[in-house]
């Protein structure tokens, strides 16, 4: 998966589901108790809210490793 692509997902509010070393992770959306639009994103059931893009690029990881050097090998 590209950068581009994982921005085409959030912006299309998209699914995405995926696993590594066993565990799957997803990516979903909701909105808050004050209205706000977030990403939930972390291992099934287990997520944490990310209110932007960004956010998420900057401060998600995937066991050890930030998600953001993940993306391509998706």
């Amino acid at each position: 998966m590209t950068k581009e692509e994982l921005q085409f997902l959030i912006d299309t509010k998209k699914e995405y589901e995926f696993s590594y070393n066993g565990k799957k992770y997803n990516i979903t959306y909701g909105t808050d108790e004050f209205h706000r639009n977030y990403i939930q994103f972390g291992e099934l059931y287990m997520g944490t809210r990310w209110y932007s893009l960004g956010e998420l690029l900057n401060e998600a990881k995937v066991e050890n490793h930030y998600f953001r050097e993940m993306i391509e090998i998706l």
